[in-house]
C-alpha cells in the first residue's frame, strides 16, 4: 500500500503544478499580457528546478526523502496562496518560481522514493504507477482549473488549489514511515555531478528527456493561449487538456504490453513521431472536438517516453547517486523548459501561435531521430 500513498501525495502536488499552468496562462491573458510575457511566465516554472535540481538529488541521497518532500508540499501551498493574493504579472511570476521550487524538491524525492521501494524487479512497475498518477493529475488539474475559472474566477481557483497540498503535508507529518527506504552509504570520494555524463547512454537519455519534456510542457501553456485566441472558454480548454491526459493514462497502462512486442528504441522513435504529427496539425483546427482529437494523439505520442527514461536512468546510475542522477536529468529538462518558452514566446508574439506548435513538431522529429541513433 505504500506505493499508492506515494502516488496519492504526488497526484495532489502535480495537480497544482499542471493546473496552475493553465490558470497562470489564462489569468495573464485576462490581465492583458502578451504571448512573450506568457513565455516568460512559463520559463519561471523552470528557474528554481534548473538551479536546485542537482542539489536536491544530493540532498535526497544524503539526508533521505522526507524533508525535501515536505518542503516541496509547503512551497506549493505557499505558491497557490501567492496567486490568490496577486493581481499582476509580477505576482504570477513569483508564483511560477515558487511552484517550480516546490516541484523540484518534491519531484526528485518522489522519483527516488518510488525507485527504492520494494524489490528491484518492482521498480519499473512502480515508475509506471507513478507516471500513471501524474497522468491522472494532468487530467484533474487542468479540468478543475477550467471549470473553476468559468464559475468562480481566477483568484478563487488559486485559493482552492492551495488546499491540494494539505493532504501530502498531513501524510508526511503523521505517517513518516512511508518515506523510510534503504539507502546505500554515500561515497566519501570527491565527485563531480557532470561525471555522470561520461556514460554515453545516460548522456543520450538526458538529452532526449530534456527535448521531449520541453515540448510536452509547452503544450500545457500554449493550448490556453491558442484556444483563448479562437474564443474557447476555460472549461473547454480544460477538457482539451484533459483529453491529452487521458491518452497518456491509456498509453502508460499499455506500456508493459508494448514492451513485450517492441524495443525501447522502437517505442521512443514511433511514439515521438506520432506526437510530432499531432503538434503539426493542432493549430489548423478550430473545432473543440478536432482539437480534443489532436490533443489525444499528442498524449499518445508523449505518454510512453518518461516512464522508460525514469527507469533506465535510475538503473544506470552509480550506487548511492540515484537522486543525483535524477536531479541532473531534471536539471537538463529545465534548461529546455526555460529556454524553449522564451524562444516560443518571442516567435508567437512575432508570427502567431501556429509556428510555436510547428517548432515543437520539428523538435520531436529531431528527438525521434536521436532516439533511433
Amino acid at each position: 500500500m505504500t506505493i499508492f500513498a506515494v502516488i496519492a501525495i504526488s497526484m495532489a502536488i502535480h495537480s497544482c503544478y499542471v493546473g496552475s499552468k493553465v490558470l497562470v496562462s489564462l489569468y495573464a491573458l485576462h490581465l492583458g499580457a502578451s504571448q512573450f510575457t506568457v513565455g516568460i511566465l512559463a520559463a519561471g516554472y523552470a528557474l528554481m528546478p534548473l538551479l536546485l535540481g542537482v542539489y536536491t538529488g544530493r540532498l535526497t541521497d544524503s539526508r533521505g526523502v522526507r524533508m525535501p518532500l515536505l518542503l516541496g508540499a509547503i512551497l506549493t501551498c505557499a505558491a497557490m496562496v501567492t496567486g490568490y493574493l496577486s493581481s499582476t504579472t509580477t505576482g504570477l511570476f513569483t508564483l511560477a518560481v515558487l511552484v517550480g521550487a516546490g516541484f523540484v524538491f518534491f519531484n526528485v524525492s518522489v522519483q527516488t522514493l518510488a525507485g527504492a521501494l520494494g524489490k528491484p524487479e518492482h521498480r519499473t512497475r512502480h515508475f509506471a504507477w507513478l507516471t500513471i498518477g501524474y497522468s491522472a493529475s494532468s487530467l484533474i488539474g487542468p479540468v478543475f482549473a477550467g471549470f473553476s475559472i468559468d464559475h468562480l474566477g481566477h483568484s478563487t481557483t488559486f485559493l482552492l488549489f492551495a488546499f491540494f497540498p494539505l493532504l501530502p503535508i498531513a501524510i508526511l507529518i503523521f505517517k513518516p514511515h512511508i518515506t523510510r527506504i534503504a539507502r546505500p552509504p554515500p561515497s566519501t570520494a570527491k565527485r563531480n555531478t557532470f561525471d555522470l555524463l561520461h556514460d554515453k547512454t545516460l548522456r543520450k537519455l538526458i538529452v532526449i528527456s530534456g527535448l521531449s519534456v520541453a515540448s510536452a510542457e509547452l503544450f500545457a501553456f500554449y493550448v490556453p493561449v491558442f484556444a483563448h485566441q479562437i474564443g474557447l472558454s476555460a472549461s473547454v480548454i480544460g477538457i482539451i487538456l484533459g483529453s491529452y491526459a487521458i491518452a497518456i493514462i491509456l498509453t502508460r497502462f499499455m506500456l508493459a504490453r508494448m514492451m513485450k512486442q517492441l524495443t525501447v528504441e522502437q517505442i521512443m522513435v514511433w511514439f515521438l513521431l506520432l506526437a510530432a504529427a499531432g503538434f503539426a496539425v493542432f493549430p489548423l483546427f478550430r473545432s473543440a472536438w478536432a482539437l480534443m482529437a489532436a490533443a489525444f494523439v499528442i498524449g499518445l505520442g508523449v505518454g510512453a517516453t518518461q516512464p522508460l527514461l525514469m527507469s533506465i536512468s535510475y538503473e544506470r546510475a552509480p550506487a548511492g547517486r540515484t537522486g543525483e542522477m535524477t536531479g541532473l536529468r531534471l536539471t537538463v529538462n529545465n534548461i529546455a523548459r526555460m529556454s524553449m518558452p522564451i524562444i516560443c514566446g518571442a516567435v508567437g508574439a512575432a508570427f502567431g501561435v501556429a509556428p510555436v506548435f510547428w517548432m515543437n513538431a520539428a523538435n520531436l522529429v529531431a528527438t525521434s531521430f536521436l532516439s533511433r541513433r
